[in-house]
């Protein structure tokens, strides 16, 4: 405890954890001490430290990054408190797990010694260069509790949608309309209780193609389709975009809009971000210190909440880029029992931004999404969902952690 406490006053001595100036304190460091910072990519994951010889000609041999390395230790040191203390003196966010805010601090740090020593930050100089804005998007759609799920046909019954600019961290705009089902035009007890939607929201709503012509002349008001504009969706799971927009636009019989093609799963993200295990949004919430905002499974409610989650790893030093696609049989027919997503890869990531090609904006495009919007990236590289850790082809309603409002197998609690 003592050295602990030792270690907080010294962190703080000129303001920005500072170990004081000097070249001699670097000479007496010893060889331990002076592997460079870790190189942090956009998404979290951390490479190891160039070996020792590499130091003198590499582009980490700088003092500062020895410095950053030493200051890095010492944060791995400090407790939730402590922490929390240094957090709040510069006047960063101090929720969430130890580990949240051991990076949230260190990624601070850095930012600011590099700035100060000239070394601009590679990492943060690319930060939310990606893509200008995120279109969040959360989906409900028609369900009943004994569904067979290779039978049966959802509909969308809610689009909403939450524009979020990277720039500003924040939402700036949302589109949200109630979509009237045509298969199943009456809504189940088991749908209602769920999400909250009451049948005489659907009953006049608009249909589907409607409704789609209503948020891509949105899109197009706030010149989101252009060229010129970075924007791609972004998703809680697979599903959204790979079974319920899919299945949607087979039963209206539209093509499947290019906007959609290819998006941020955001539990990858955070998982790949944070070194965790994959979580549902509200284990996501609570690691990182938040809440839940309104009522789960109302669409709207569970976009702004994604929302909340994507800004604060923005905040925290992630730059998130798409992860998965999805693959559309030329003959557009369509088998629900077929796994249509697949993921992207860094290495396919990479290809797609050198042909500066981050969102596709074709607008009605009914090609394949390899042929329209991934070109240069190919299916072998990439993991076609087929592995153990894939997620399941459907959303599970028996899932207690997925869906926590479930009282029991039948039954759903009435909010």
């Amino acid at each position: 405890m003592e050295e602990a406490e030792k270690l907080s006053c010294q962190l703080p001595d000129v303001g920005v954890l500072n170990l004081g100036s000097g070249q001699g304190q670097h000479e007496n460091t010893n060889q331990s001490e002076t592997k460079i910072a870790l190189r942090v990519d956009e998404e979290g994951n951390e490479d190891s430290a160039p070996a020792t010889e590499e130091l003198s000609t590499s582009k980490y041999s700088h003092p500062v990054y020895r410095e950053l390395s030493i200051l890095n230790g010492k944060i791995n040191k400090l407790n939730v408190a402590q922490l929390k203390s240094h957090l709040r003196e510069r006047n960063l966010d101090t929720s969430g797990k130890k580990l949240v805010l051991q990076k949230r601090l260190k990624s601070h740090v850095c930012q600011q010694k590099l700035k100060e020593s000239g070394k601009e930050d590679e990492t943060a100089s690319h930060r939310n260069l990606y893509y200008d804005y995120y279109l969040v998007i959360d989906f409900e759609a028609t369900c009943d509790e004994h569904q067979n799920p290779t039978t049966y046909r959802h509909e969308i019954i809610e689009f909403p949608a939450q524009l979020v600019s990277t720039k500003k961290g924040q939402i700036i705009n949302h589109f949200h309309s109630y979509v009237r089902p045509l298969i199943n035009p009456r809504l189940t007890n088991f749908c209602t209780n769920l999400t909250g939607i009451t049948q005489d929201k659907v009953n006049f709503a608009p249909t589907f193609p409607e409704v789609l012509k209503q948020f891509e002349a949105w899109l197009e008001d706030r010149g989101l389709t252009s060229s010129e504009t970075k924007m791609t969706v972004l998703t809680d799971g697979p599903w959204d975009m790979g079974r319920f927009l899919y299945q949607q636009c087979s039963i209206s019989g539209v093509p499947y809009p290019s906007w959609g093609k290819q998006w941020i799963n955001i539990r990858k993200s955070f998982c790949n971000f944070h070194k965790t295990k994959k979580m549902c949004l509200k284990d996501m919430l609570n690691h990182l210190g938040m809440r839940f905002q309104g009522q789960p499974h109302s669409g709207l409610d569970d976009s702004k909440n994604i929302a909340r989650v994507a800004i604060r790893l923005l905040k925290d030093g992630a730059n998130l880029r798409i992860n998965e696609k999805i693959n559309i049989r030329k003959d557009g027919s369509y088998n629900p029992r077929e796994r249509v997503v697949n993921n992207i890869t860094r290495h396919n990531f990479e290809g797609i931004k050198r042909k500066k090609r981050l969102v596709a904006n074709n607008k009605n495009s009914n090609s394949s999404p390899d042929e329209s919007n991934l070109e240069n990236v190919s299916d072998s590289d990439c993991d076609d969902s087929k592995n153990e850790e894939s997620e399941p082809l459907w959303p599970d309603t028996q899932d207690v952690k997925e869906f926590p409002d479930l009282v029991n197998a039948n039954v759903m609690k009435e909010i």
